[in-house]
């Protein structure tokens, strides 16, 4: 079985100079979204990944980036409104941590992305305990204290993205779902608890970049891990 391509965008506000490409091609609504937020760099990262999702969805669907329309689902995960079927089916998964945005686009196939800092400052196993399940606290707890952060992330980010691949709510998945915390696995392995309602399957691929600080990964509803293709925005990208 042949597999699945996944296009990653990546772009960082310090990359770019000016937003205001991104947001005009925002609605009223995510406008006042983004107005919502009462620090800088959360808004203006909101602005960059909206904004970004809407030029590029523009291009792939040869159409205005405002006249797209997004539907969610009752997770929460957002979807393009289909009123052509002759227009290619597009999924896409946004995620964004710090000055960080990063959009996976998948043709035909649900995907779900997220990134986290590895240089954030966190409680790995005081978070273990409410997320993630006995098996990976656990192993969490086998790791040395100076890599078990990287290895909290590396986990984090793999549930985070099969929860968003699958249109799952966190709250009814997180600790019902284990996934290895090997933060050099290329494709770790998932498992999910006994007794809950059938859940589509899923397969991962996961990445991190070093110099940035930058781990994540990348889920797709399918059989065979994806293969990532990423691509670096920076402001004159859509000029």
């Amino acid at each position: 079985m042949k597999r699945l391509e996944v296009e990653v965008l990546r772009a960082q506000l310090g990359d770019i100079g000016d937003l205001s490409p991104y947001e005009r091609v925002l609605t009223p609504e995510e406008t006042a979204r983004a107005n919502g937020y009462k620090l800088s760099e959360p808004r203006r990262v909101f602005v960059l990944a909206r904004g970004l999702l809407r030029l590029e969805l523009g291009k792939r669907l040869r159409c205005d980036p405002g006249e797209i329309h997004l539907d969610l689902r009752p997770s929460g995960k957002p979807d393009i409104r289909r009123t052509d079927p002759d227009r290619p089916d597009w999924r896409f998964s946004v995620s964004h941590t710090g000055p960080h945005a990063a959009i996976a686009f998948c043709l035909g196939t649900d995907v779900g992305l997220d990134i986290e800092r590895l240089d954030r400052t966190v409680e790995p196993l005081a978070i273990a305990k409410r997320y993630f399940t006995p098996v990976e606290l656990a192993a969490l707890k086998t790791w040395p204290d100076d890599q078990r952060p990287r290895a909290f992330f590396a986990g984090w980010t793999r549930k985070e993205a099969i929860v968003k691949a699958r249109g799952s709510t966190m709250a009814e998945s997180l600790t019902t779902l284990s996934v290895g915390l090997d933060p050099d696995e290329l494709h770790p392995s998932h498992k999910d608890a006994r007794g809950v309602p059938p859940r589509p399957a899923c397969r991962l691929t996961t990445f991190e970049f070093g110099a940035l600080k930058l781990i994540g990964a990348v889920a797709l509803v399918s059989a065979q891990p994806p293969r990532l293709r990423f691509r670096v925005v920076n402001g004159a990208a859509f000029d």
